[in-house]
């Protein structure tokens, strides 16, 4: 304030005049952006988005509360003439606004699910902004049409902030986890007689998925009849339903994290719904009418009905987003209006955009980004190198070819896994989804010649060495064929796992490391410094100097022909070598591998080639989906949705989890249908039996531990009882040797004590040499 004092006159008489204007102004304006855009993360990735929705989100409870704390401010003063006391009382009018603004809009409760355990927080700010409302309003409580006008106001705003503190704590883990999955087997029989419209069917499967995924979401166990009827349900769709499902899946999951959807999609916050927007018109209504404007100033005017309007247009659009929503669709399906639910999803086509999520799949090329220069270490301190990093992720939309690839790679082991009645066997689930590249490699008989990359490598060390070797492989059959579908997708998921591990390296497995990334980056940009091939280089860095020496290297270049000649005609088989083990082994690049991985995949003829490399990619794209933590899922939703987190719900629905336990218990077979039960029985049949056999052969393993071990006790003790023996007999013959040489008398006159020593103790331990020298003499 004392810095304000010291400015001049008329802009501290401006700066009085348009304070508390100015934040109630600055408040609309965020609320407005937080309804305009705040479900637009959902659908897009792009970054000034997430930006400009943080910004709003942290920025409007802070303004709203200022607000109210200069209402209250301003209020404390009752002096002035009755124009400033209007004034005064039509700002105060403001207060159950700036309420509404607290209770934030139905697009966005919560920017990240960290908000949704902050409930308690919001719980006792909703008291305190209360009872400040109240104070200020009361600070000018008189007998006009202003103060009744301000009631229905302050039952809205003061619902709306109890709707968003209650979201908040629905949406929290704790209760989260007391959820519970008869509201899955409630929601199955809706499929009994399934829609014929396939968006429809879609739907309703999502709404039916969801339960499960939100129980599974929270680390909790589902039981295996619910393996077995999701795994059922999905399965019946092709690539690009399973897509579609999950799709809708994730945004059921999303609006029940982040938005009010648990309370307005249900019947009591129906009912809340419909008061609140009731109690905004009639007020709004009332004011146009019974107030007289001349009475107050034409700005203070213009504020109250810009307020009244965003009021109103909130609840209409709230309106408008539940009628054209996924979950008053599923009710019509579920209530049987095929009809209405046709033109419904017409009408939401033609005003709004389809999308679920971005539909797109984030790509990372190491070779072009080492084409740029090194950052500076200062940006890095700052951290702004993360956001450069950003720069050279290119985006491309995800195409159904890659959706077939992904989908009929894992139905097919689901099928393995149903066709062999091992539904029950969790040891096997999980070393499936443990399988990283190695399990295509072992089914072709290539493990041994492939595991240096793939199973005797940590992870990340893998994504690097097979994406580079990718893109040789890639750029090779690109120069002499064409590219089919298969390296296509290869490429794409090589890169996208790329992209994982550089810019989001929490959703890959725990331990994972940059230290590989930074020194791969480093040598390549060594490669790229040098002008021409140094001769004192080792062969392999100075062909990939050939190979990738430049953006556009024209096919026909005799550097680029002779390093393609060294490439094929080398030795694949590089990889036994001892100097090449304990070098890849040691060094942190991985171009050396690269190298030798190349020459591996190049070996093999183009059409197997590919066909394995896809398999590898789409393994490693499963498991880093499998390992990945449900908490960093949900955080991407708000990102516009990632590949990975659609390929971990299609895991989980074909059982592909280790989550799925089987409890005698709490199972009930009863919900599944003939072919189903069948399975049910088989399986279970299977598991008790293989758990009985383990069981025996365990009780055998014992025993015959127990016998082996006492043949090695009786083994010891026979080898000790002849160690004696012939102990006792060296001494004898050592007594008889003495006998012989020695006079009688010196025999006599060995100690007796030496004698009893042996023959009376009987430890058939003979003297010591000196003890018998010593008698001697």
């Amino acid at each position: 304030m004392t810095m304000l004092k010291k400015l001049p006159e008329e802009i501290l008489n401006l700066w009085n005049n348009w304070e508390i204007r100015g934040m109630v102004l600055l408040s609309l304006l965020l609320q407005t952006i937080l309804i305009i855009i705040g479900s637009w993360r959902k659908t897009n990735a792009r970054s000034w988005i997430r930006i400009l929705v943080w910004s709003a989100y942290l920025s409007a409870d802070t303004v709203a509360t200022v607000a109210l704390g200069n209402l209250a401010r301003s209020q404390g003063d009752s002096s002035g003439d009755s124009s400033e006391k209007a004034n005064n009382s039509i700002q105060a009018f403001w207060a159950p606004f700036l309420l509404l603004h607290l209770g934030g809009p139905d697009t966005i409760t919560a920017y990240s699910i960290e908000d949704n355990e902050l409930w308690l927080r919001h719980l006792l700010s909703l008291v305190v902004q209360v009872i400040v409302a109240f104070y200020v309003f009361s600070r000018s409580w008189g007998s006009g049409i202003l103060t009744f006008i301000a009631i229905p106001m302050f039952v809205v705003g003061i619902a709306k902030y109890a709707e968003r503190t209650w979201v908040l704590w629905s949406s929290c883990s704790k209760s989260l986890k007391n959820s519970s999955l008869s509201d899955f087997g409630d929601s199955y029989y809706l499929m009994r007689t399934p829609p014929q419209d396939l968006q429809g069917e879609y739907l309703l499967q999502a709404y039916v998925f969801s339960y499960v995924s939100k129980f599974v979401m929270q680390d909790l166990v589902p039981g295996i009849v619910e393996l077995i009827t999701s795994r059922e349900m999905i399965s019946k769709n092709n690539a690009y339903g399973a897509f579609k499902v999950v799709e809708a899946e994730l945004g059921l999951i999303y609006d029940m994290l982040y938005t009010k959807a648990p309370l307005i999609y249900s019947r009591g916050g129906i009912i809340l719904r419909c008061i609140s927007s009731l109690l905004s018109v009639t007020a709004f209504i009332t004011f146009q009418v019974k107030i007289d404007k001349h009475a107050y100033s034409t700005t203070d005017i213009a504020i109250t009905y810009l307020l009244f309007a965003a009021a109103v247009f909130l609840e209409f659009y709230a309106f408008l987003c539940l009628v054209l929503s996924d979950w008053t669709m599923i009710w019509l399906i579920a209530k049987g209006g095929i009809a209405l639910t046709s033109a419904l999803y017409s009408l939401r086509r033609k005003l709004t955009r389809s999308e679920r999520w971005s539909r797109s799949i984030s790509q990372y090329n190491l070779i072009s980004s080492s084409f740029e220069s090194e950052t500076h270490r200062c940006l890095e301190l700052l951290g702004i190198d993360e956001m450069m990093k950003e720069m050279h992720v290119n985006r491309k939309d995800l195409k159904v070819d890659l959706q077939g690839f992904i989908f009929e790679h894992l139905r097919e082991k689901a099928q393995k896994i149903k066709e062999d009645f091992n539904v029950f066997d969790k040891n096997l689930r999980s070393k499936i989804i443990s399988q990283r590249g190695d399990g295509v490699l072992e089914r072709e008989g290539l493990l041994k010649e492939y595991k240096w990359c793939t199973t005797e490598v940590e992870f990340s060390r893998s994504i690097l060495v097979w994406h580079l070797a990718t893109n040789i492989c890639y750029r090779v059959d690109k120069d002499v064929s064409n590219i089919s579908k298969e390296d296509e997708a290869s490429r794409c998921l090589s890169e996208y796992m790329m992209y994982l591990s550089v810019i989001r390296p929490n959703m890959l497995s725990k331990g994972f490391s940059d230290e590989g990334y930074q020194e791969t980056l480093r040598e390549l940009r060594e490669l790229w410094g040098l002008k021409y091939p140094d001769p004192f280089e080792e062969a392999y860095r100075r062909n990939l100097q050939e190979l990738w020496g430049l953006k556009d290297r024209d096919p026909d270049d005799k550097g680029y022909q002779r390093a393609l000649r060294a490439l094929r005609n080398g030795e694949s088989r590089v990889y036994d070598n001892g100097v090449f083990q304990r070098l890849w082994k040691t060094e942190k690049s991985v171009l050396r591998g690269v190298y030798a991985l190349a020459r591996q995949l190049l070996s093999l003829g183009p059409e197997k080639r590919w066909w394995m490399i896809n398999e590898v990619w789409v393994e490693m794209v499963a498991y880093a989906a499998a390992h990945c933590p449900w908490k960093e899922h949900t955080h991407q939703l708000r990102r516009g949705g990632e590949l990975l987190t659609h390929v971990s719900l299609l895991m989980l629905h074909l059982g592909l989890t280790e989550q799925y336990e089987f409890n005698e218990f709490k199972d009930s077979f009863s919900d599944l249908k003939g072919e189903e039960q069948e399975e049910y029985y088989n399986a279970r049949e299977k598991f008790f039996k293989s758990t009985a056999d383990m069981s025996g052969s365990s009780s055998n393993e014992e025993v015959k531990e127990l016998k082996k071990i006492v043949a090695d006790t009786k083994r010891e003790l026979e080898r000790e009882k002849q160690e004696r023996e012939r102990e006792k007999r060296e001494f004898e013959q050592l007594r008889s040797y003495l006998t012989a040489l020695a006079p009688q008398q010196g025999i006599d006159s060995l100690p007796r004590s030496l004698l009893a020593q042996t023959d009376d103790q009987g430890t058939g331990q003979p003297p010591s040499n000196n003890e018998i020298s010593l008698s001697i003499e």
